[in-house]
Order: structure tokens, then C-alpha cells, then sequence
């Protein structure tokens, strides 16, 4: 597979992941506008602890999947994984379901608004299962480089969760009121968020759906010794995926509701949907980061294969990787005036200074994704577990230290530090056991630059052109963050012209 190969794939596979996110994205203002913030952040506590429960959920068996996947033997790889998904999965949801007394009774329940609601923890408990059951089939679109039906199938839910949310949160009121009392008082009985929950789940059964004749027709076959070597490459990657969660999603799970110096819990509550709604605005340089993983995981794999210098391709990647990242980062930071229109009400512009600070997370997020194939590539999945472990373990302490002094600024600030010092460490240590030739000094010149371009726009703004109101929509601001950004862009373009000419669609033009 060629660099060509690569950039169509995740140019579907960001198609799909873009539209499917912009999609996604409209429910964030939709929220807003109904749900208070103290609603919206009980949501997203809610929310938060589902990734960690997919992480359990799939074990790494997604990974693993594309690690031990040959062509004489993906067929028996494939019904192994999806075997043993199905089982655990089924086994971890009657357990879930056994234990919900005693987790619904836990201040963790009450923070996310799930405790007195049984139902909205079964709807969680079921999306959490149907999404660990989708992992194989989606992994084996990728493998099998169908971005297609890959996309298809993931805007169609995501277009059912609009759909739903729009039809229960909208609709429905409009309707009740109008007399139509067959339909739910879904703005009654404090349920409103119920509906949320039933509109994902009604999406990821759909999903599942769709995939059923995909899994049907698999050649059901179970081999216990691949199973046993699929696992012992797979089960450190909880560890990753659970440590590397702690950063991601724990600071709205546990973090904030734990350490932010207020003493009322809707408080607390209010200032955790701040913070959640300011967080999307920057999940926006995410959408490229899962879009090239989505594409590259099999791609690296792949090329390690039919490659005898794999490294070489992988080192261009992280180039043009980075450059596109530095670009996204800009792009947002420097027109944060304009995104703060996402958030609908004006009392979540407060939380607008933390988007930078999570911009330049993702971006180190975004490198370390890239440099994490040393150790899937040389089967040392437990560096990757020792890595996000002291990534972890300086969230809970940055965490504990910063929140009570800087509140939810604090949580935006751990969440850099520790994403940068995961991509420095995981750089080491892969180049000791796998040595690529990273264009380490355009990277970091590319990095900083964008970085200190924000800073100086910033300090511009504050000083001189919106003193009062930073995030006012100025024309002067906005004529100044566009000079930057055309300037940042032109200096990109002279130091990258002949790597941009060797790409494809754009290179012939750049000829």
C-alpha cells in the first residue's frame, strides 16, 4: 500500500467521520438550547463513562483483529474475535444488569443524573453492548478497504440519533401541548434526559442491525490457541485504552464532580456542562485525528508486510500528520469568536479560554496515536500500557493538584500537559526499539510556530483590539487572525512544496 492508498481511505473514512461529527455536532446546539447546563452536564458525566466501558467491553480484540489478520487466515481471525465478543458481552451485560442496585445508589449515579432513573441505565447498559458487538464488523470493513459501506453505515446512525433526539426533544412537547397527549411528556417527570439515552440506543441497535447480515454469514469457527494469543496481545491494551480514557473522559466523570472547590452538587453540575460544552468546540480537530486513525491502523500493518523500509513511509506520514494538525489547531483557535456560536447561550462563553489548552492536547494526542505503532508493530503492547499508566497517573495528580486551584481551566491544563509528555515519552522509547526518521526538526518548528502564532494573535486581541471582550466578533479581529492564518499557511507551503507535489489530486496542480 502506497502513501495514495492511505489518503483515499482517509479521505472516505473522514468523510464519513467528518459528516457523521458535523451531524453530531448539531445536536450539541440543540442540547443547549433545551436542556439547562446543569442537565448538559449530568448528560456528559453520563456519557463519560461509556468509552471506559467499550475499552472492558472489546479488550483490544479490535486491534489485535488487524495485528493477526493474514490473508490465509483472516476468516478464522475474524469468527475467533467475534465469538469471543459475543460472549463476554453478553456475560458483562447480565452482570451489569445484576448489579444495578447497588451502582445506582452511588454518588457517581447521582452526578450523572442516572440514580432514581432505572431506565436510563438500562439504555446505557444496552448501547454500551450493541457498540462492543459492532467493533469487529466496522474493523473488518477497514480491513477489507470498504470505505463505503464503513461510511454508510456510520452516518446512518448517527443520522437515527438526530433523528430521534430531534422527534422526542422537539416534536413531541410541541405536539403533547398541542393536545395530542398519546404521545410522552418528555419534558415531564424530570425524563428529558431518558430520551437522549433511548434516541442513542434506538441508533446503535440499528447499527447492530445493519451488520447482521455481515456477521451471519461469518464461517463460525473457534480456535482456542489463536484465542489464547490474540488475548495475550490484546489484554494490555485495556490498560492503554483505560489509562489513556483517565485523560479523555475522566475529568468529567470523576475529576471535576471530586475536586472542583464548590460545595453544592447543581453547582457542580453547571460547571461540569460548561466545561463539556466549550470541550466539543475543540473535539473539532478530533474529527481528523479518528478519521486518519480509522484509515492508518490497517494501513501500518499492512506496510510493515510488503515494505522492506516501512519506516521511511512512516516518518512522511507524521510530516504531513503534523502539518494538518497545526493547520486544524489554527484554524479553530484563531476564529474561536466565530465557534463560541455553537454554544448557543452566553453563559457558557466563560469556558472559551480552555479550547486552546484542549486544542493543543488533541494535537499531541494526534502524534502519539501515529507513534503508538512501534509497539503494536514489535508485540510490546505492554510499553504502550506502561506509557499511558504515568499518563494516568499524572491526570489523578495534576488533576487533584490544579482543580481546587483553577477549577475547570485546571482539568484543560492536566489534560495538555499529560498528552504532551505521553507523545514525548512514547517518541523515546519507540525510537530505542524501533527506530523511524521522523522529520523531527520541521515537526517541532511546525508545532511551535502554530502554537506561538495563536499566543501573539491572542495577546493582539486582548491588548489592542477587543480589550473588553476578547470572543466579540470584531472586524479587526477577524481581519487579523485571517492575515495569520493565509501567512501561516504560505509558510507551510514554501517549506513542504515538493512533499505537497508528490501527493495525490493537489500534486499536479503544485507541479
Amino acid at each position: 500500500m502506497s502513501i495514495k492508498n492511505l489518503a483515499g481511505q482517509t479521505i472516505f473514512y473522514g468523510l464519513s467521520n467528518i459528516v457523521s461529527k458535523l451531524l453530531n455536532y448539531f445536536l450539541t446546539p440543540f442540547y443547549l438550547g433545551i436542556l439547562t447546563a446543569v442537565s448538559y452536564g449530568e448528560m456528559n458525566t453520563a456519557y463519560a463513562y461509556i468509552p471506559f466501558a467499550n475499552i472492558v467491553l472489546t479488550y483490544g480484540m479490535e486491534t489485535a483483529f488487524f495485528r493477526f489478520a493474514k490473508k490465509d487466515n483472516e476468516n478464522l481471525v475474524l469468527s475467533t474475535s467475534m465469538i469471543s465478543l459475543i460472549f463476554s458481552t453478553i456475560g458483562a451485560t447480565i452482570l451489569l444488569f445484576l448489579l444495578q442496585g447497588p451502582i445506582l445508589n452511588t454518588h457517581s449515579a447521582e452526578m450523572a443524573g442516572v440514580a432514581g432513573h432505572p431506565s436510563f441505565y438500562f439504555y446505557i447498559v444496552l448501547i454500551m453492548a450493541f457498540d462492543a458487538l459492532t467493533a469487529i464488523p466496522y474493523a473488518q470493513l477497514r480491513l477489507e478497504n470498504r470505505p463505503l459501506k464503513y461510511a454508510f453505515i456510520r452516518i446512518s446512525n448517527i443520522v437515527t440519533n438526530v433523528f430521534f433526539n430531534v422527534f422526542f426533544l422537539y416534536l413531541c412537547p410541541k405536539l403533547y401541548d398541542a393536545g395530542h397527549h398519546w404521545l410522552p411528556d418528555v419534558m415531564g417527570g424530570g425524563a428529558t434526559l431518558g430520551y437522549v439515552y433511548l434516541s442513542n440506543l434506538l441508533a446503535s441497535g440499528l447499527t447492530l442491525l445493519m451488520f447482521f447480515p455481515q456477521i451471519k454469514g461469518l464461517k463460525w469457527q473457534f480456535d482456542k490457541t489463536l484465542w489464547k494469543e490474540m488475548i495475550t496481545y490484546s489484554l494490555p491494551l485495556i490498560i492503554v485504552g483505560m489509562a489513556g480514557m483517565v485523560n479523555e473522559t475522566f475529568d468529567r466523570a470523576w475529576f471535576l464532580p471530586t475536586f472542583l472547590p464548590v460545595d453544592s452538587e447543581e453547582k457542580k453540575k453547571y460547571l461540569i456542562g460548561i466545561y463539556s460544552a466549550n470541550y466539543k468546540l475543540s473535539i473539532l480537530i478530533n474529527m481528523f485525528i479518528q478519521a486518519f486513525k480509522l484509515g492508518a491502523e490497517p494501513f501500518f500493518f499492512k506496510q510493515a508486510e510488503s515494505d522492506s523500509n516501512p519506516q521511511k513511509t512512516y516518518a512522511r506520514i507524521m510530516k504531513i500528520f503534523v502539518v494538518l494538525l497545526c493547520c486544524m489547531f489554527l484554524f479553530v483557535s484563531l476564529y474561536l469568536n466565530i465557534w463560541k456560536i455553537f454554544l448557543r447561550k452566553p453563559e457558557y462563553y466563560e469556558g472559551l479560554t480552555i479550547v486552546p489548552l484542549l486544542l493543543m492536547g488533541y494535537m499531541f494526542l494526534g502524534v502519539y496515536y501515529n507513534l503508538t505503532i512501534w509497539f503494536k508493530l514489535t508485540n510490546n503492547t505492554k510499553a504502550g500500557a506502561i506509557i499511558t499508566l504515568i499518563s494516568a497517573g499524572m491526570a489523578i495528580l495534576l488533576n487533584w493538584w490544579w482543580i481546587p486551584i483553577m477549577g475547570y481551566f485546571g482539568a484543560a491544563l492536566a489534560t495538555m500537559v499529560c498528552y504532551l509528555a505521553q507523545m514525548v515519552i512514547c517518541y523515546l522509547w519507540g525510537q530505542k526499539y524501533y527506530p523511524v526518521p521522523y522529520h523531527l526538526p520541521k515537526i517541532i518548528t511546525y508545532m511551535v510556530s502554530a502554537i506561538g502564532l495563536y499566543y501573539i494573535y491572542n495577546w493582539i486581541n486582548v491588548t489592542f483590539l477587543s480589550p473588553n471582550n476578547i470572543y466579540a466578533i470584531r472586524g479587526s479581529s477577524l481581519a487579523v487572525a485571517t492575515v495569520f492564518f493565509l501567512g501561516y499557511l504560505l509558510f507551510i507551503f514554501r517549506m513542504e512544496k515538493r512533499e505537497f507535489a508528490k501527493l495525490p489530486v493537489i500534486g499536479k496542480f503544485i507541479k
